[in-house]
């Protein structure tokens, strides 16, 4: 992310979709489809990523990663190393990169301190 406030929407992302509050999230997702971070195929990627991520918390639907993998702190870290993974290895694509950073930005967040206790 290329902003500060880009950045701060993405965290109010974040906070509204694991406080369940959908709308507030998708206020935040709307703002940050107005701003300008990275390259153009890197941003889609990025903002499906996180559209993917409200649409499976929406949802609820238990055969998405986002409801069926469990949370705590080890088990994190672990999709953290595998997310950033497929960035490093063999992801060639900015909007694949974009894609999953999204999904790797969302792990990070929930290893921040306090979370998971």
């Amino acid at each position: 992310m290329a902003s500060k406030k880009a950045r701060d929407d993405v965290m109010a992302f974040f906070d509204n979709v694991e406080e369940r509050r959908f709308s507030d999230a998708s206020r935040a997702l709307k703002a940050l489809k107005k701003k300008s971070f990275g390259d153009p195929e890197f941003r889609e990627g990025y903002l499906k990523g996180l559209e993917g991520l409200l649409l499976s918390a929406r949802t609820g639907d238990e055969r998405d990663f986002l409801n069926r993998a469990p949370f705590d702190p080890q088990s994190m870290k672990r999709y953290k190393k595998e997310f950033s993974e497929f960035v490093k290895n063999g992801i060639r694509s900015p909007f694949d990169v974009g894609f999953f950073l999204a999904w790797s930005d969302m792990v990070q967040y929930r290893l921040k301190p306090g979370k998971n206790d």
